[in-house]
């Protein structure tokens, strides 16, 4: 499966925070390194599970066109549906593990929002707000998961080095549970995406 790595997309900008008050116009016009985590995401699943490739400057378009860009980075529950039905996938959304373990078995890719648990100052993938990734597999105990922010030095910090196995990075192997408990909180978790039977 292609691995794509939002840290090598500074050159495309990405606008974001389009409709919250409050923000400059020069925050406003961000890039891809810096908000575009969901749109790698969305590219590696359908890249992994489609005959089609999407680049990262035509996810930049799709989620403009459908401004799932108004707020902080990208909005999954617009930008989901709409990436779905372009590329042929069926498209879910759930806040259950099970599902998703279920789902992934079957030969489905999920994105989760990752975010802080309440309580904890920084998470296993985040270290502030929320950042989506995708998983690719599931063996029933570990997710296999793709950071489209990876790098050695972010899983090097106690915190994360304890939980997270990045031997064979970028894929990344992580207790399912734990990954469960790193969703941002308030937000939907998981969202479901497979070929069209």
């Amino acid at each position: 499966m292609e691995y794509i790595n939002q840290r090598e997309y500074s050159h495309i900008p990405y606008h974001t925070h389009v409709k919250m008050e409050g923000v400059s116009e020069e925050d406003k016009l961000r890039n891809v390194a810096r908000s575009g985590c969901g749109l790698c995401c969305a590219c590696m699943v359908v890249n992994a599970l489609t005959n089609n490739t999407l680049r990262i400057e035509d996810c930049v378009a799709i989620s403009e066109d459908c401004e799932a860009n108004y707020g902080r980075g990208t909005d999954m529950t617009v930008l989901g549906p709409v990436i779905a039905e372009k590329y042929n996938m069926t498209y879910a959304e759930t806040n259950d593990v099970e599902e998703v373990v279920a789902h992934l078995q079957k030969g489905g890719q999920a994105i989760i929002r990752a975010g802080i648990p309440e309580g904890k100052e920084i998470g296993l993938f985040v270290t502030n707000w929320g950042h989506f990734m995708v998983l690719v597999s599931t063996d029933g105990k570990d997710f296999c998961v793709l950071d489209p922010s990876y790098t050695k030095e972010k899983y090097e910090i106690p915190e994360r080095a304890e939980h997270v196995d990045i031997s064979h990075a970028p894929y990344l192997y992580c207790d399912i549970h734990k990954v469960d408990a790193e969703g941002q909180p308030g937000y939907t978790k998981y969202y479901l995406f497979a070929r069209k039977r």
